[in-house]
C-alpha cells in the first residue's frame, strides 16, 4: 500500500512539473515575469529594444490588483497591458531615449535605486519617477 501510495505522490508531482509554468494557476496577488499575456504590440516593442540594444530581462507583466502608486487607480500591469524591464548593462538612457521616441504607448523611467523602465499600451505618456516615493 505505501509504495502505491509512494507511486501516486511520485506521478502527481511529474504531471504537475509538466505543465507550462505560465499555465499553473498562481496565487491573485503574486506578481508575473510570463510574457504569454502580454499584448502582441508590447512584445514586438520588447524585440526591438532587444534587437536595438541587447537582452533584457524582465521584471514584471501581470500583476492582478495593481494599482498606480499614488492614485488608487488601476494599474495597465492589472490587465497584462505593461512590462517593467531592466535594459542592457550601460544602455538605460538609450534605450529611454529610443521608447520615449519611437513607442507608442506608455513609457516610465525611475531613478532613486531602480533601474527599470516601463512601457504599456495605454495612451502616450511619459513620465519619471523616483523609486523611494
Amino acid at each position: 500500500m505505501r509504495i502505491l501510495f509512494a507511486l501516486f505522490i511520485l506521478a502527481g508531482g511529474l504531471a504537475a512539473s509538466l505543465i507550462p509554468a505560465e499555465a499553473r494557476i498562481k496565487p491573485s496577488n503574486r506578481p508575473s515575469t510570463a510574457t504569454s499575456c502580454v499584448p502582441k504590440d508590447l512584445q514586438r516593442t520588447l524585440n526591438e529594444v532587444r534587437r536595438k540594444f541587447g537582452p533584457v530581462r524582465v521584471v514584471s507583466t501581470h500583476r492582478p490588483g495593481a494599482k498606480i502608486a499614488g492614485s488608487g487607480r488601476r494599474s495597465l500591469h492589472a490587465d497584462c497591458r505593461a512590462v517593467d524591464f531592466t535594459p542592457p548593462a550601460g544602455k538605460y538612457k538609450q534605450v529611454a531615449s529610443w521608447l520615449k521616441a519611437n513607442h507608442s504607448g506608455g513609457v516610465g523611467t525611475y531613478s532613486c535605486g531602480m533601474n527599470h523602465i516601463h512601457i504599456d499600451n495605454g495612451s502616450r505618456t511619459r513620465f519619471h519617477r523616483c523609486g523611494r516615493g
